[in-house]
């Protein structure tokens, strides 16, 4: 209240200001009664036509003319005072409101002053309101975003805004994912700040593909002295071969130079490969030159070395943006100027001496104006009244330039012809017969006659393609033409009722939410994105096109009885609010009925039903008898008294029938308990078994891959022996005098030969042994997996315990071959150091060769009895997990057993045989020996 009283004396104390003087005599200063004080601004002159440009606006106006209210603030209608508009900084859109002082409030926000969330709403933050349960969890626009997010709210590019990032800034345009900073910023040549997308024109590739020749490029130096350029038929490229270091560049003809305004943030784009010589790219790799500017570029960012012999593409956008890489940087206007008109177009060829460069593909993507697919970096300028075109390139009628000679980058000021007559646009001269055209001269569209100035013409302070008048009586200028569901002092945002964004160039629509939303209500839709957020009669959706959950019938009908009705469902049988478009309730597993409110019976009450209604209709035949009694039909008392008999008889039946269910539900349940504990029991089994069998497996393995070591092992001792004997035949053995040597040294080595064959032999044995072995094991295995799942009879469980007995057997004759192994290879150790004792009293010149001979013979015997040791110790390993794998078994045919003796009854008449799982069982625990086996006989060890 007190700002206000402040306005108002405000108000009062610009109306009763004494009026200053201007800087020219007989003139006043306009200010809309705001302000007495001006200067004189010729910029301002050439702009509007009127001079004077006012000094300390009050009542919160600014502007030359203390036009409008400053940003915050908002006017009412017939006052001239400009009060706060207070928008709360998280809930609305800006801090500007419109006219009744109304702020554009965010999704979820709700108020005048946007400080209030709506129903269903919670968390007011910077983000606006979320729905009750959603996650803050940003959903943003990846053309205007950084991709990041904050509390809620998208990271926007510099020049993109919106809650999503969904739109370009003011006085930007062309929302762009590739563009680094989201938009590009409206050019018009200076002249206009407003503008949009065109729609008049499509993509346009300017392209140089070497197929027919070198279609214009040439070869320069960099001191300007032209160089050979050749043309590759084969490969259909350009290449430039230096013999010294200055750089070569391949300088592009005309089609790529002149006005490239169109290809303003696009892309320069080519394959270039390099042969030799240098490979670390300038600055100077890419050199533009135009309108007095020149900036270069590097190939690649710093750090990076050019690939040598391999073709790539190099891409570079034209812009300003850091990102660009240009240098020196320019700023956006400059830019503009310099693709105004390109005269050089400079890409290096060469690095270093006796360096080739190869280039080719050269496009610049730029558009023209015909159909075809969009170009939406084109821009279209909201001219002010002195201008004219898509891009504010001419001066409109009445108006010439300023300085002739500075093309579309002039600035328009009006003609100096009498009565507002038009002129040349470039020189100025009046054309004849204009002179007295006067006011017969209409402002066009978009602008206004200023009553100060009746001979010039104003923008109007709307939107795009609106248009304004001024009040009658007074100077206030109004927008009158408005886009449809437009509002706002400059038509900047959608009334209510209305969704869409006209400061974005989208325009208003109307909220469409099929008449199931209160017509007086505000804010029945988003005003961003249309959604209905107070739907009523029971609907809901994005369009109040459907029921709510629990609800049906028809949402789009025209009578509100008939749109949406509560689902009239079992609260305990019916799927919770879920009921079909008729009405019909959905139950859940168990119920049926109407309303799912009756439980369904088991499929084994089928029979008591089929009795019970038996029994009804026995019911209904008595009550027609009853009545026929009654009435004195002349029914028997005899028949009405059997008729009830057979009556009683049946329900009798009935009762026992469903006792007799009752108690075979009871059996049923506890077998089916116990099926679930031999189920489990079982599996328990199976997986033991078959963590037997991997280990049998890997077992396996590792004892085949041993006998074939020791198989190699005793092949290399049978070569060495070999070698040996050869060795020995050209040895000159004199007559010792000891008695006997000779002899003694002969039978010595044939008796290592013979050993060495056996050992062959028995590795042979060892190998044939372990494939037994491993088979009867597979074997076992399959037996015990039928075993385990009830497959096997009877009749196989004695099988699997004679196959035992034989891998038991087995695995003592393995021992038995190993321990004689060993045997045999310490006898043959000690007649090798026999052997060595001998040979060590020989006096002849070759003995130190024998010698030699001799001590390898004896390294081999050491490693075969260190490996016969190593498998002697496998094998009794082996031996032990057989043990271990034994019990296993009995476990698991003992588990067996008991199963099958809990699954089938047993009777007198029914006896075991003497093969069969208890006998084995029995047999199994007193040891594992065969019956027939001499007790005298120990069994393995294990």
């Amino acid at each position: 209240m007190a700002a206000c009283w402040l306005l108002s004396l405000a108000c009062l104390a610009a109306s009763f200001r004494p009026a200053a003087l201007s800087t020219r005599s007989g003139e006043v200063c306009d200010c809309n009664g705001m302000s007495r004080q001006c200067i004189f601004d010729w910029q301002l002159l050439r702009e509007t036509g009127n001079g004077y440009r006012c000094l300390g606006c009050l009542g919160n106006t600014e502007g030359a003319h203390c036009e409008r209210c400053k940003d915050g603030f908002f006017r009412r209608w017939g006052e001239k005072c400009c009060l706060p508009c207070l928008c709360h900084t998280w809930g609305s859109l800006s801090p500007q409101c419109d006219s009744d002082g109304r702020c554009s409030c965010k999704p979820g926000v709700m108020g005048d002053k946007c400080d209030q969330c709506q129903p269903g709403f919670e968390s007011l933050s910077k983000a606006g309101c979320w729905r009750s349960g959603q996650s803050l969890q940003c959903e943003c626009d990846p053309a205007g975003s950084t991709g990041d997010c904050h509390s809620g709210r998208c990271v926007c590019k510099e020049s993109a805004t919106g809650e999503r990032c969904q739109r370009c800034k003011r006085h930007f345009y062309n929302l762009d994912a590739r563009n680094p900073a989201g938009c590009s910023p409206c050019f018009c040549y200076g002249h206009s700040i407003t503008c949009i997308s065109a729609d008049n024109h499509s993509v346009h590739n300017i392209t140089s593909t070497f197929q027919q020749g070198t279609e214009g490029w040439r070869g320069v130096h960099e001191s300007g002295s032209p160089a050979q350029l050749q043309w590759s038929p084969h490969h259909q490229d350009a290449f430039i071969a230096a013999r010294r270091s200055e750089p070569i560049y391949f300088v592009a003809p005309a089609k790529f130079l002149g006005n490239q305004q169109l290809s303003y943030g696009q892309m320069l784009s080519f394959d270039y490969r390099l042969d030799r010589g240098g490979r670390q790219p300038s600055p100077y790799d890419v050199v533009l030159e135009g309108h007095g500017l020149r900036v270069t570029s590097p190939f690649l960012p710093q750090g990076r070395v050019l690939p040598c012999g391999i073709s790539q593409t190099y891409t570079i956008r034209l812009d300003e943006h850091p990102s660009s890489k240009w240098s020196p940087r320019l700023n956006h206007f400059e830019f503009r100027r310099l693709l105004g008109n390109l005269t050089a177009l400079w890409i290096r060829a060469t690095f270093g001496e006796y360096s080739t460069g190869y280039i080719d593909n050269v496009t610049l993507v730029s558009a023209q104006p015909v159909p075809g697919v969009p170009a939406p970096w084109v821009e279209r300028c909201q001219c002010p009244a002195a201008y004219r075109g898509q891009f504010c390139e001419s001066c409109a009628p009445g108006y010439r330039r300023d300085a002739p000679g500075q093309g579309p980058f002039g600035i328009c000021v009006p003609c100096n012809c009498q009565g507002g007559g038009i002129c040349d646009p470039d020189t100025g001269e009046c054309y004849s017969g204009d002179e007295n055209v006067g006011n017969g001269v209409s402002c066009p569209f978009g602008s206004y006659r200023d009553p100060q100035q009746p001979h010039s013409c104003r923008t109007c302070p709307c939107g795009l393609g609106q248009g304004c008048s001024v009040g009658p009586g007074t100077e206030e200028v109004v927008c009158d033409h408005c886009p449809p569901g437009a509002a706002g002092a400059n038509c900047e945002y959608c009334a209510d009722g209305y969704f869409g964004d006209p400061a974005a160039s989208q325009p208003c629509q109307l909220c469409w939410c099929n008449g199931n939303v209160e017509p007086n209500a505000v804010g029945n839709c988003d005003r961003q994105t249309g959604e209905c957020l107070k739907c009523i009669y029971n609907t809901a959706g994005f369009y109040c096109d459907r029921c709510k959950d629990g609800f049906f019938g028809n949402p789009l009908a025209p009578d509100p009885a008939n749109k949406c009705r509560a689902c009239a469902c079992d609260s305990v049988g019916a799927e919770p609010l879920k009921c079909r478009s008729d009405g019909s309730c959905i139950c859940k597993p168990g119920f049926e009925g109407p309303r799912c409110e009756e439980r369904e019976c088991p499929a084994c009450y089928g029979q008591v039903k089929v009795q019970v209604e038996l029994y009804l209709q026995q019911l209904a035949e008595l009550e027609l008898l009853f009545s026929e009694v009654r009435a004195g039909g002349g029914t028997e008392s005899q028949e009405l008294e059997g008729r009830m008999l057979v009556a009683e008889e049946m329900l009798r039946t009935i009762l026992r029938e469903a006792v007799s269910l009752q108690a075979s539900d009871r059996s049923l349940e506890g077998r089916v308990a116990r099926m679930k504990g031999q189920g489990s029991s079982s599996q328990s089994h199976l997986d033991e078994t078959k963590a037997t069998v991997q280990r049998l497996r890997s077992l396996g393995s590792q004892y085949e891959r041993q006998v074939q070591e020791t198989h190699q092992l005793l092949e290399r001792a049978r070569l060495d022996l070999d070698r040996s004997g050869a060795t020995l035949h050209q040895v000159t053995i004199p007559v010792s005098s000891f008695p006997g040597s000779s002899n003694q040294f002969l039978l010595l080595a044939q008796e290592a030969l013979r050993l060495a064959n056996s050992h062959i032999q028995a590795a042979n044995a060892i190998d044939q042994a372990a494939k037994v072995a491993r088979e009867d094991a597979w074997q076992a295995l399959e037996l015990l997996r039928a075993a385990a799942g009830g497959e096997a009879a009877s009749g196989s469980q004695p099988g699997l315990l004679e196959r035992y007995e034989e891998l038991k057997s087995l695995a003592g004759g393995l021992k038995a071959d190993a321990d004689g192994i060993a045997s045999e290879a310490d006898t043959a150790y000690q007649g090798s150091l026999v052997l060595l004792t001998s040979l060590s009293h020989l006096i002849e010149t070759d003995i130190g060769s024998f010698k030699e001979e001799a001590s390898r013979l004896k390294q081999d015997a050491s490693a075969l009895l260190v490996l016969v040791d190593t498998s002697l110790a496998q094998y009794r390993g082996l031996q032990s997990r057989m043990g271990h794998w034994e019990e296993e078994a009995k476990q698991l045919l003992r588990g067996q057993e008991e199963a099958d003796a809990a699954a089938i009854p047993s009777h007198p008449s029914q006896k075991h045989s003497p093969a069969s799982c208890e006998c084995w069982q029995r047999h199994l625990l007193r040891g594992g020996t065969d019956p027939q086996e001499p007790q005298g006989v120990q069994p393995a060890s294990r």
